[in-house]
């Protein structure tokens, strides 16, 4: 990803999911989308007017995805989870970290 050095000023890692479209901030967060069971770790876009959620090329392993949710309680088969300090430090180190 050819943008992620301009992305990684514009991160909020403690963004608000609650705020969607209620300000007028832009940026951009990391997410576990969850869909059909199944989580991804995802790139979230957003605007005053939008989201868009975008799966990352590199992928973190399947349990450390899946233990973000179990701290937070997740059950569920589907939606759009925070990521947990462990999942920062990973993407940290292998994705923002090798964009440079």
């Amino acid at each position: 990803m050819k943008t992620l050095p301009i992305i990684k000023a514009l991160i909020d890692w403690d963004y608000d999911f609650s705020s969607d479209f209620k300000t007028n901030e832009k940026g951009y967060t990391f997410v576990i989308d969850v869909w059909d069971s199944t989580p991804k770790l995802a790139l979230y876009k957003f605007t005053p007017y939008a989201v868009k959620c975008d799966h990352t090329d590199q992928q973190p392993p399947e349990e450390l995805l899946k233990k973000a949710l179990e701290e937070q309680g997740v059950k569920a088969k589907d939606g759009i989870f925070k990521i947990n300090h462990e999942l920062r430090n990973w993407i940290e180190e292998n994705i923002l970290d090798k964009a440079l």
